[in-house]
């Protein structure tokens, strides 16, 4: 099946700019980190990127188990519908002609591509999500960490056309970023009853899922706080790469860093708000880990 015989659902330009409203707000991180990328692969990995957050937003924002779960199989078709050349949402539609122009549209166009899976994992981890049981052990907890994140980065190189083995290490980047954020928005995931850490480890820490959020703390939640962002650190710290990594990812990372270290100064806080860097701070680290 062609490129042509796509159904645009809006015009394109209409279609980047949804892309670009999720994808890219004003003085984020990912938009500091995309800026310098070639167009073609900015526009697919921005479209990408929107993908990802409109997925992540089902679990974060709608309340009700079915209407969630119908938004979740909504997608799949839509993804679906692009193996097929339709193009059901702006988002994939430009997620289609972005693939098309950096020369992986035929493989979007066929339901058992490596790049087709790699999507499918994606929404598997949004099912996670929704169907949330736990994480019995850490092994259990990296393979939602893979299949939420990982899976993202490892597709966001190959957009960028990267070796496999830088690939495989952006992956790894990936599933420490994951950890990270799953961190960051611990207090508020706490609350709403779906605890990102492995069921052994608050064992081993004598603690429940109840003690992530409740006051007063118990004396080793900010302990278990501590050992959890440094096992982070040390994840960031030994990043595999080979080489020089493309600045995307150079940048996602230095922001990553800053935003841990500021978290270990406080670990006591983890429960009580996002960390969050100011833009001026924010764009210095990006302008750094540039060069």
């Amino acid at each position: 099946m062609s490129a042509e015989s796509t159904r645009p659902s809006v015009e394109p330009q209409l279609a980047a700019a949804e892309c670009e409203r999720l994808a890219r707000p004003v003085g984020s991180a990912f938009r500091l980190a995309s800026l310098k990328l070639p167009p073609a692969r900015q526009r697919a990995v921005t479209a990408l990127r929107a993908l990802d957050v409109s997925l992540a937003e089902i679990p974060e924002t709608v309340s009700e188990p079915q209407v969630a779960m119908a938004k979740l199989d909504w997608w799949r078709e839509a993804l679906l519908g692009m193996t097929q050349g339709r193009a059901e949402h702006p988002v994939i539609q430009s997620l289609a002609a972005g693939l098309e122009a950096i020369g992986l549209g035929e493989e979007a166009r066929r339901e058992d591509s490596p790049l087709i899976a790699q999507l499918e994992e994606r929404l598997g981890a949004a099912r996670i999500e929704l169907e949330y049981e736990g994480f019995a052990a850490e092994t259990d907890l990296e393979a939602f960490l893979d299949a939420r994140y990982a899976s993202l980065f490892a597709l966001y190189g190959r957009l960028l056309d990267l070796p496999a083995g830088q690939i495989d290490a952006a992956a790894q980047l990936g599933r420490w970023h994951g950890r990270l954020d799953r961190a960051r928005l611990l207090g508020r995931h706490a609350r709403l009853g779906r605890v990102y850490l492995p069921q052994d480890t608050l064992n081993r820490f004598g603690l429940d899922e109840a003690d992530l959020y409740r006051e007063p703390a118990p004396t080793a939640r900010e302990d278990l706080f501590r050992d959890e962002l440094e096992a982070i650190r040390s994840g960031l710290d030994a990043w595999p790469v080979t080489g020089r990594p493309p600045r995307l990812f150079r940048i996602l990372r230095a922001i990553d860093r800053e935003h841990l270290r500021l978290m270990q100064e406080t670990p006591a806080q983890l429960t009580g708000g996002r960390v969050e860097i100011s833009p001026v701070r924010q764009w210095w680290l990006a302008w750094r880990a540039s060069w």
